[in-house]
């Protein structure tokens, strides 16, 4: 009897599991699938939550034109700018601004006046089109910070380098920056 149903239920996993497949099957002239979890799918989906938060890590996963697109269509209902911030999670120095971001002086200030971007450029090989919109990486190293108003105008780019050095800053340092951009009341 024990032996029925086992055989019974390595006949239904077997079943489950060719159901499954067919409803991961590609139709004809479509993408495959992602192979990824829901959460990570839907990390890296764009949304407006993603633009209300200050990104903590470059993820090359995202999509930062959808993330920009994001961004500036809450800027355009709030009237703050969007911050744009170029880095990778190996460069030093943006690991330090981002820890600065995150900081109790210069969190509440993004928040009040940014929806921050973050874009991954990874060893220099990532999103490079999108980056190239906006700033010159051969000038402006990483991280680089642009400012766009709410209608998608650039503001500043840190083209002249001033972030590449970044773990020398502090946060009055990157508050004095980011006050000067800030949207006027």
């Amino acid at each position: 009897m024990l032996r029925w149903v086992g055989l019974a239920a390595a006949i239904g996993t077997a079943l489950l599991l060719a159901g499954c497949a067919d409803k991961v099957e590609p139709s004809p002239g479509s993408a495959a699938p992602a192979a990824s979890s829901s959460s990570s799918a839907a990390a890296v989906a764009p949304s407006a939550a993603a633009a209300e938060t200050i990104p903590d890590h470059y993820d090359p996963a995202r999509d930062p034109a959808a993330d920009l697109k994001a961004a500036l269509a809450l800027a355009a209902t709030d009237g703050k700018e969007v911050l744009i911030d170029f880095g990778a999670d190996w460069c030093p120095d943006c690991n330090v601004l981002d820890k600065l971001f995150q900081s109790e002086k210069t969190k509440p200030l993004l928040r009040r006046s940014y929806h921050v971007v973050a874009v991954d450029v990874g060893e220099f090989n990532h999103n490079l089109n999108f980056t190239a919109k906006y700033v010159n990486l051969k000038t402006s190293g990483i991280p680089a910070l642009v400012v766009l108003t709410p209608d998608g105008k650039v503001r500043v780019a840190t083209n002249d380098g001033s972030f590449a050095n970044a773990r020398t800053m502090n946060s009055d340092q990157v508050n004095a920056f980011l006050t000067r951009w800030a949207p006027r009341s």
